[in-house]
């Protein structure tokens, strides 16, 4: 028979098993046992893009890397990209959809729970580099020439009050791009993280164009819609601190941004009334 300090230490054993699987429920829940969350992201390169069929870019990663510790696995989670009026439709319109990178608006907040931010940009007005006029503001900016954005951006909502004749909306960044390398238009309306790779897609390098007026600096989170279990958010949440506070997080920013994020903690901003 079994001695009194073995049972002793099986008992111990036992009951730190239990405390870290109560922890650890404490942390995520049973992903399996919740409805499938659907992952939705954009072509919007270094953010997210698709590449040989796959899903790539910061946001992918980092996305990928929440899953496996939320859902406690090894795999990877099927991401879609698709262009971004047709993500936030879908959205819109179904629950346990993960929508991903998103700034944060008035239109949007009654609509989805954001946890972040997982980045920052700026949305600036961009020249051709022989354009040598550059408009204090943003009247000064549209009485000098149309602007190419693309739909549903955080730049569209930032020129709303831009007669619609003076906009050039298409349904890719790079359509935009390429407006005004054609100088079919006066400016580009675009963040600044995308800038690079839209033109290396185009075939251009960053001197083709410069930055004549900064609109707005946002921040970018991820978006959960609505419907979504407030548990399976706050899961992600935790994730997401964990993943700063072991510098995890640090280190995939740096990789894909080449600087180090300057970024709160994560917090849940959960939708408004």
């Amino acid at each position: 028979m079994p001695g009194i300090d073995t049972l002793l230490r099986g008992c111990v054993i036992v009951f730190c098993c239990a405390l870290a699987s109560l922890a650890l429920a404490n942390v995520r829940p049973a992903e399996d046992k919740l409805p499938k969350l659907r992952f939705l992201t954009e072509t919007w390169p270094p953010m997210s893009y698709e590449r040989h069929g796959n899903a790539e870019g910061y946001a992918v990663a980092l996305v990928r890397a929440l899953y496996r510790r939320v859902a406690a696995t090894d795999s990877n989670p099927v991401i879609e990209v698709l262009p971004w009026a047709r993500a936030m439709n879908i959205a819109n319109q179904e629950p346990n959809v993960l929508l991903f990178a998103t700034s944060i608006n008035e239109q949007r907040r009654p609509e989805f729970d954001f946890v972040g931010p997982i980045a920052e940009t700026r949305i600036q007005l961009y020249a051709r580099e022989d354009d040598d006029f550059t408009p204090a503001d943003l009247s000064q900016a549209v009485a000098a020439g149309n602007i190419a954005l693309y739909r549903n951006s955080p730049a569209q909502m930032l020129l709303k009050s831009v007669p619609d004749e003076q906009l050039l909306i298409s349904s890719f960044p790079q359509y935009s791009a390429r407006q005004l390398l054609h100088k079919r238009v006066r400016y580009w309306c675009q963040a600044d993280i995308a800038v690079q790779d839209v033109l290396r897609q185009l075939d251009q390098t960053p001197a083709a164009v410069r930055p004549v007026l900064e609109l707005a600096h946002l921040r970018l989170y991820l978006a959960f819609s609505g419907g979504t279990a407030p548990e399976r958010v706050e899961a992600w949440h935790k994730a997401l601190l964990a993943l700063q506070q072991n510098g995890e997080f640090d280190a995939l920013y740096y990789e894909w941004f080449g600087v180090n994020p300057s970024l709160q903690p994560a917090e849940v901003l959960w939708r408004t009334p």
